[in-house]
């Protein structure tokens, strides 16, 4: 999923450069609607609901098997008007797309809402109009366990970002709980600049390994993890055509040698390998919505050299200001 975590002032040409490059990498984008640093930076509330309004007019596509949709997702509630929360999920449930946002990553926020609104971060958040099964929130570390209830009983769901809160020292998600009382939970990555790898499968096995550290025997199992990467984030994306290997879904899976020398043995219980052993360096195939992006562990419709060198190039060219 690509975000654009920033609706700047006279950019429009950028964001939507953003979305047509997207699809030369082989992946289903999530268009999203950016939060709220200076005034002199942003554009207005009437402008970004204006733009994320062409921006789902121009890009999103709902029908099965789309690989673009549009998705609303002001970077946090405490970092964007509660003006522009509300009017956001009002914009999204008029064109039928998701709403999604960082809550309960940090004590921080918590103390900030009780002391600038009189509510806990979720109880800010119901008050605008962002809990439903069309809602997901990243993070959902400290939440207390009636709020868990309370999100299970209206299907709001969690990204688990294990990585992004090790790295952030945010605390632990109890997912285990979560799963136990029926919220729906799924696994991220988080921002870059919050994780650094973006690297999915790394996830799933931290992901594991941290629910073993808090939970022990009672953690949930490397297929357990698995299946959040999977068909949890099918669901908090509210699509019913991906998430699993079978007739009628789209035609999304990778593929590793296990008869590597670092895999062996692993073929007795794949569906945990990838929480247990863990992957390292690249898959040897991804098939994407039936076509092949990765073969032999590269990537078939770009350059990688060629986008390395240009990267590096400009890097370069930033360090040296």
């Amino acid at each position: 999923m690509e975000k654009n975590n920033l609706f700047i002032k006279n950019a429009k040409a950028v964001i939507t450069c953003d979305a047509k490059d997207q699809l030369l990498e082989g992946v289903n984008i999530y268009i999203e609607d950016g939060g709220l640093p200076p005034d002199t930076v942003v554009q207005s509330v009437e402008e970004i609901l204006a733009d994320s309004e062409r921006l789902i007019r121009k890009y999103h596509d709902p029908k099965p098997f789309s690989m673009r949709q549009v998705v609303l997702a002001p970077c946090s509630p405490f970092s964007v008007t509660g003006e522009l929360m509300k009017k956001s999920a009002e914009l999204a449930r008029r064109y039928g797309v998701r709403l999604h946002t960082h809550l309960a990553e940090t004590m921080d926020e918590e103390k900030f809402t009780l002391k600038k609104f009189g509510m806990r971060p979720l109880e800010y958040m119901e008050s605008l109009g962002w809990i439903g099964e069309d809602v997901w929130y990243a993070h959902g570390i400290h939440f207390t366990r009636e709020e868990l209830k309370r999100l299970a009983e209206t299907k709001t769901g969690v990204a688990h970002c294990p990585i992004s809160n090790m790295k952030l020292s945010s605390g632990i998600a109890k997912i285990s709980e979560m799963i136990k009382l029926g919220v729906p939970v799924g696994l991220g990555v988080d921002g870059s600049a919050s994780n650094d790898g973006s690297n999915l499968l790394e996830e799933i096995r931290v992901a594991f390994l941290l629910q073993r550290l808090k939970y022990s025997n009672d953690a949930l199992s490397g297929y357990d993890i698995l299946k959040l990467a999977t068909n949890g984030g099918a669901k908090l994306l509210g699509r019913d055509d991906l998430g699993e290997i079978s007739i009628g879904k789209a035609g999304d899976l990778f593929m590793i040698d296990s008869t590597k020398l670092e895999l062996v043995g692993s073929q007795y219980d794949y569906g945990s390998m990838l929480g247990t052993i863990g992957v390292k360096g690249a898959v040897d195939y991804t098939i994407v919505n039936g076509n092949i992006v990765v073969k032999h562990g590269k990537l078939v419709n770009i350059d990688e050299k060629e986008v390395a060198r240009k990267a590096n190039s400009l890097i370069e060219t930033l360090n040296s200001k």
